[in-house]
């Protein structure tokens, strides 16, 4: 027969971390030149391209994903131009989503950062510049297309 442990700590032990192989934490030790130099903290707000990601609030940004309005108007302006593609012509259609892309352009260049999800990709310049030269180009492409 197996004999239990009679203290009153029985079956109470420290937890583990999340990985089995995970080490415990440690205080970070000294420089090797003597204690750290005192900096002043820093009161600036960090920029949102320097923030720690958080893996939850990706899931959760993801999921609530369906109801972003930005990817709604870009999707029905897309679904637009098909349709005016198909019923009206190839190049009214390719007007339309030259139209869409600019419409894209000006709402990331005017909205504040980060701006709706549709359009935000990387900086504003870039995201701007890449949705005007699209734009730019298809327009351009239905306009020498022959009628």
């Amino acid at each position: 027969m197996v004999k239990e442990r009679m203290s009153g700590a029985a079956g109470v032990r420290r937890a583990a971390g999340a990985h089995p192989h995970t080490p415990e934490p440690r205080p970070p030790a000294p420089l090797p030149d003597g204690p750290a130099p005192d900096l002043p903290p820093s009161t600036d707000p960090i920029p949102v391209e320097q923030a720690p990601l958080d893996p939850r609030a990706i899931a959760r940004a993801s999921l609530d994903a369906a109801r972003n309005v930005s990817l709604w108007w870009t999707s029905s302006g897309i679904v637009v131009a098909t349709v005016v593609a198909l019923a009206v012509g190839t190049r009214a259609g390719a007007f339309v989503l030259a139209g869409v892309a600019l419409v894209g352009a000006v709402v990331r260049a005017v909205l504040p950062s980060p701006g709706p999800v549709a359009v935000t990709v990387r900086a504003k310049a870039l995201d701007v510049a890449v949705l005007v030269l699209l734009g730019a180009g298809v327009a351009t492409l239905a306009f020498i297309l022959p009628r």
